[in-house]
């Protein structure tokens, strides 16, 4: 594992230290973060490249079930880590 340093703003600190959130907790909900936001952005990414080589209007040509079903497959790593936060 890599450690990686974070400087916050002093208000953000003093706000933590206020609610009592301890070190374990940050780095777990910093970890969660990073993790969907990586997931979002490789989301993004196979997005761009889709619609390059597949303009939307040939995506919803015949009926758009197909298409629908494909972003949620594709998506479904992402969906589920936003429930769990």
């Amino acid at each position: 594992m890599n450690t990686i340093t974070v400087r916050l703003p002093k208000d953000v600190a003093t706000q933590l230290e206020t609610e009592h959130i301890n070190k374990k907790q940050l780095d777990s909900f910093l970890v969660a973060a990073v993790k969907v936001w990586l997931i979002r952005c490789q989301a993004d990414e196979n997005s761009q490249l889709k619609a390059v080589k597949r303009p939307w209007s040939e995506a919803f040509q015949g009926s758009a079930v197909t298409f629908v079903d494909q972003l949620i497959n594709e998506n479904q790593s992402l969906f589920e880590e936003l429930a769990h936060l």
